[in-house]
């Protein structure tokens, strides 16, 4: 009887949390709103009771709305309790290492305002300031180092 009992409440605790997950046709459409900029319809799904911290194929929201330059969303995120320096496992890129490598200045800077660690190393333990100087964007990498970011990690010609 005990078991029963358990296993019931096992159930009823749970069942929350299973109603609360999307589905593959809510899951596109959010991240369609994160990639586009629609925060009234990103709102509307953490109202609903999205997980903020939610991830998608191990990308987050923030990762997904600040590698498109979304900066409202971005912004609402972060209010929402969006973890700033989530590491993506594979890529080991945040959300404003993203950011910084497709140039997106005003992303890059409202994210350091909140905390964003610019000295987290990519892949192959390279910094994001090299990365960006392989791109050519001197201006990105001067703001990177004017907010902190460290010059170091892998010098070699290929690092990983």
């Amino acid at each position: 009887m005990k078991m029963i009992k358990a296993l019931l409440l096992a159930v009823i605790l749970l069942l929350p949390v299973a109603a609360l997950a999307m589905e593959g046709e809510q899951q596109v459409d959010y991240t369609e709103a994160l990639r586009d900029g629609n925060v009234k319809k990103v709102k509307k799904y953490l109202d609903s009771g999205t997980d903020v911290n939610e991830k998608f194929f191990a990308w987050s929201a923030l990762q997904i709305s600040a590698n498109k330059n979304q900066l409202k969303v971005v912004k609402l995120l972060v209010e929402r309790g969006a973890e700033v320096n989530y590491v993506h496992p594979m890529t080991k890129m945040s959300a404003g290492q993203m950011a910084a490598f497709d140039g997106y200045t005003e992303v890059v800077k409202y994210l350091s305002s909140k905390g964003a660690d610019w000295n987290l190393k990519l892949k192959g333990d390279v910094s994001i300031v090299r990365a960006v100087r392989d791109t050519g964007n001197t201006t990105m990498v001067d703001l990177l180092l004017s907010l902190g970011a460290n010059d170091d990690g892998c010098k070699e010609e290929k690092c990983f």
